[in-house]
């Protein structure tokens, strides 16, 4: 145990006290002083001498304070000890009360009680200046709230502060609120493991032929703009057709699981199945369904090469190019038309960059496509043109 602060407290306080004796001696001299009525002149004259001295004193003691204040140019500066000493010293002599403070010697009333309860706890009376809020939320209690998020991703913030208090560890829901609002806290990962997974993540997927390799996510979708609806998107990597995009009534896996079946019935089951590790991806009525179709399930990194990005550009166009130019989702059978009309266009009308050019349809069912030459300039006899008038768009494209 250090000493030495011990002791500084100790003398400081004794200083003070005995400022405060002091003090109290001065105050009853004036008191007396002041009851001065029946005597000579000459006392009643030493008396007013006396009181008239130690207004003197105070005024005295509250420009020499204010002054070294000013001296040093910057008026918010900390109090140094030597200061700070001063200022209690003439405050327990003088006897100024706490609200007088501010007026007299130029300081707030909290910096005289910092300051105080410093002394009581050894400190130097300095604001303490941490690197991290003293009311940050620990790492393991933050880890925990994703990990009960991760296990019930149904759960709203109210629930799982709930499920914290009932462990002994109270969280406020809107702490809860904000911690889910940050991005999720990753585990440091020893340099080599670092690189490994960079590369691992950089290696793209490559397929050579359709219903090899297909991709899958959900999205949130709003209908009448206040009901959410998780729509299930899934993409073949060889041709980018669009071989599922599907409403679910639900959130979890049984609805998924439904709507794949019925993509595997239309296109056939894929030889593997790549997507991120969603709950709903990752539960074991979702495995055994993979199982049972004979797919074999990847887990790829979102944003990434090797990844689901193919399948989340495939949703920034659904909601892009398509639901942002309906008006309103106007309930469930809307959105299944709307969805379905989509798969339609993306597939036969909308052309891809990565293909050439070429439609998604065009590709899956191998016909011969050549990409057009700088000098075509000229319009073929016959063009087809659809609209579509729930999302007011109108596609070309050559009639067969």
């Amino acid at each position: 145990m250090n000493l030495f602060p011990a002791a500084v407290s100790l003398t400081v306080q004794a200083m003070l006290l005995g400022a405060r004796w002091a003090g109290r001696r001065r105050h009853l001299c004036l008191e007396q002083a002041a009851g001065v009525s029946d005597h000579s002149r000459v006392d009643e004259l030493k008396a007013r001498v006396l009181l008239l001295e130690d207004a003197l004193a105070l005024r005295d003691a509250h420009i020499e304070v204010l002054e070294q204040r000013l001296r040093k140019g910057n008026v918010r500066r900390p109090y140094e000890p030597r200061e700070r000493l001063r200022i209690l010293w003439l405050r327990e002599y003088f006897q100024i009360p706490r609200r007088r403070l501010r007026e007299m010697l130029g300081v707030s009333r909290s910096s005289v009680h910092r300051w105080l309860k410093a002394l009581r706890e050894n400190a130097s009376g300095r604001r303490a200046r941490h690197k991290e809020p003293a009311n940050k939320t620990p790492q393991d209690i933050v880890a925990l709230v994703w990990e009960i998020l991760g296990q019930n991703p149904l759960w709203g913030r109210h629930r799982i502060a709930m499920a914290l208090w009932a462990i002994g560890v109270f969280l406020a829901p809107s702490t809860v609120r904000d911690i889910l609002l940050r991005p999720r806290p990753q585990e440091p990962l020893p340099a080599a493991q670092s690189a490994r997974k960079r590369r691992r993540c950089s290696v793209r997927i490559t397929a050579t032929s359709p219903n090899q390799t297909w991709s899958l996510d959900r999205t949130r979708v709003w209908r009448w703009g206040i009901w959410p609806t998780w729509v299930l998107v899934a993409v073949d990597h060889f041709s980018r057709k669009l071989v599922s995009a599907s409403s679910l009534y639900g959130s979890d896996g049984g609805w998924v699981i439904e709507a794949m079946e019925g993509a595997f019935r239309r296109h056939g089951p894929p030889e593997e199945l790549v997507s991120d590790k969603d709950p709903v991806f990752t539960c074991e009525a979702f495995q055994k369904f993979l199982r049972r179709w004979g797919v074999r399930q990847r887990f790829g990194r979102l944003g990434r090469h090797g990844s689901v990005a193919v399948t989340e550009r495939a949703i920034l166009t659904l909601k892009r190019e398509w639901l942002r130019r309906a008006a309103i989702i106007r309930g469930a059978d809307h959105l299944e038309l709307l969805l379905s009309e989509f798969a339609v266009y993306y597939n036969e009308y909308r052309g891809h960059m990565t293909l050439g050019g070429a439609t998604p349809d065009v590709i899956h069912r191998r016909v011969y496509w050549e990409h057009p030459d700088r000098s075509a300039k000229t319009l073929p006899p016959r063009i087809e043109r659809r609209h579509f008038a729930e999302a007011r768009v109108t596609a070309f494209r050559i009639a067969a």
